[in-house]
């Protein structure tokens, strides 16, 4: 940390929107004394009463805090080490190892694969966590937000400032950059990890393509050398099969030329029926037209033969009728008899080819045995990639994600150099026998006398309580901690308290003179009254 500290000093008193008179200095102690009177207690007025308080010292104290570049935000750290920060970040497995793996893997496929089934699990999400904490690092957006507004309104201390307790650091110039160090090496280190993870991506991306490849190559030659056997072998068979299939085309011809001779046969036989059916149904209808005429004509005889006619007939259409479903079935069962004859020639026929090509399953079964194997290996390095890939990738978003959390470690306040802030703040200290109270009063907002407080006023509340705002509650907050800090280390209160002796601002005359004239200034605002004005001086003399 060998550049020079810059060190600025931030105004205890800023005057609100709505104020227009100057806030002096003179106005500003007195406003304090005033407050550090109405907060002194006045002792009880019953049996076992404490012993009213006096004012031991009221001295202006400056709170440091460290203003530290990273990167493109500011940090600040708590110059008396009242609050810290603790980085989580989940632990990673060693990425380098795992590059060095696969390097060293990736000469054969063999390896490489058998390595990807080992790395099944290397990257899976961590359980397990490492803990940095920083001393001091404010990280509380509320108060940061405050920080970095209140900066606005600093100065540079450019010379020595008597009137004014400066409270040294606890956490010094060397452990602030320590800790800073600590916090961009712990940055640049899941950077680089970062890196290393989306080349582990990339480099196993491009390992297992270039198997892919060198296996989709491999496959297309075992195609091409195969179908070369086959075709020879198609070749060398083709005769043998040509004759198979012309000896059973023959046979198969033959079988339905003597089928479809039968068949000829029984069709004449059945058209010679159907024939005969067709007159014997018309014989039939003639008849029923003798009959009705007949009757019609009431020629009782001509009727009685027509009848007889008929039924002779009838019979005879009977007879024709059973020959004609006697010739049907036998010709159905002719066709049956030829598909069949036909099926089993054509089944003989396609085993003595398949007996005949036996050899060519053999071959072809080679070729997909191989084939197979190809395939299978490359989607299993496809299916490890992609898995190893997913975990590498989750991986890369909890880094990023520790990598966003830095961002939030401070604000968007870029200094040049490293800086050492004062807050101002008022420190009075009561003292009651033995025992001594400390009471701070934080960085203020300056009000104006408005209807709110001429109301309150009205009732009988005093008025001045009303001019001076803490500027923020996580300020007053953090400035409460003083005196708990000077009631743990024995050493700071003993400093503080002889530092605090000799700035106390009510044992110099002229600061006296200055809050005599500040209560004048107090009550011609109307903060306080004339008789709350006289009070206060006669406490003063």
């Amino acid at each position: 940390m060998s550049q020079k500290i810059v060190k600025y000093l931030l105004p205890f008193s800023t005057p609100s929107r709505n104020r227009r008179q100057p806030f002096t200095e003179e106005s500003e102690i007195a406003a304090i004394f005033c407050l550090a009177e109405l907060e002194r207690s006045k002792g009880g007025k019953f049996v076992g009463k404490q012993p009213p308080e006096k004012l031991g010292f009221m001295a202006k104290v400056s709170y440091p805090f460290w203003m530290i570049p990273f990167n493109n935000i500011t940090l600040f750290f708590d110059g008396l080490h009242t609050t810290s920060h603790t980085i989580t970040y989940p632990i990673i497995p060693d990425i380098q190892e795992f590059l060095e793996n696969l390097n060293r893997s990736s000469k054969t496929r063999q390896n490489y694969l058998q390595f990807l089934q080992d790395s099944t699990n290397y990257f899976q999400t961590p359980i397990t966590e490492e803990k940095k904490v920083m001393d001091g690092l404010i990280t509380d957006l509320e108060l940061l937000d405050t920080l970095s507004k209140y900066m606005t309104e600093a100065t540079k201390i450019r010379t020595q400032l008597p009137e004014i307790v400066f409270v040294s650091p606890s956490i010094d110039e060397s452990l602030v950059f320590s800790l800073t160090q600590d916090l961009q090496n712990l940055k640049s280190k899941f950077e680089e990890e970062i890196k290393a993870l989306n080349k582990g991506m990339k480099l196993l991306s491009e390992k297992t393509k270039g198997f892919i490849k060198n296996m989709q190559s491999q496959i297309e030659k075992v195609r091409s050398k195969f179908d070369k056997e086959i075709e020879k072998f198609k070749a060398s068979k083709a005769k043998e099969i040509e004759k198979i299939r012309k000896e059973y085309d023959e046979k198969i011809a033959e079988t339905s030329e003597i089928t479809e001779e039968k068949l000829l046969s029984l069709q004449k036989e059945k058209i010679k029926l159907d024939k005969t059916k067709d007159q014997l149904t018309s014989e039939i209808d003639r008849c029923d037209l003798e009959i009705k005429s007949s009757t019609i004509e009431k020629d009782g005889v001509s009727e009685s033969k027509w009848k007889e006619k008929k039924n002779q007939v009838r019979r005879e259409l009977s007879e024709i009728e059973g020959k004609l479903k006697v010739v049907n079935k036998e010709i159905e069962a002719m066709k049956n008899e030829k598909k069949l004859k036909i099926f089993e020639l054509r089944s003989e026929c396609d085993a003595k080819v398949k007996e005949t090509m036996k050899d060519l399953v053999e071959i072809e079964s080679s070729r997909d045995a191989q084939i197979h194997v190809y395939t299978e290996e490359m989607e299993k390095l496809e299916e490890l990639t992609s898995n190893i890939i997913t975990q590498i990738d989750k991986l890369i978003k909890l880094r990023e994600t520790s990598i966003a959390q830095f961002e939030k470690l401070g604000v968007k306040h870029q200094p040049k150099k490293n800086a050492l802030v004062h807050m101002p703040f008022y420190l009075v200290c009561y003292q009651s026998e033995t025992r001594k109270r400390y009471v701070c009063f934080p960085p203020s907002i300056v009000n104006k006398v408005g209807l709110g407080v001429k109301f309150k006023g009205a009732f009988g509340k005093a008025k001045i309580k009303q001019l001076l705002q803490p500027r923020s509650p996580k300020l007053a907050s953090l400035l409460n901690k003083f005196p708990l800090i000077m009631e743990q280390n024995a050493v700071f209160n003993r400093d503080m308290n002889e530092a605090c002796n000799k700035a106390n601002l009510l044992q110099k005359n002229n600061i006296l003179e200055l809050i005599k004239q500040g209560l004048e200034t107090l009550k011609e605002e109307g903060w306080v009254s004339e008789r709350e004005c006289q009070t206060f001086i006669e406490i003063l003399a």
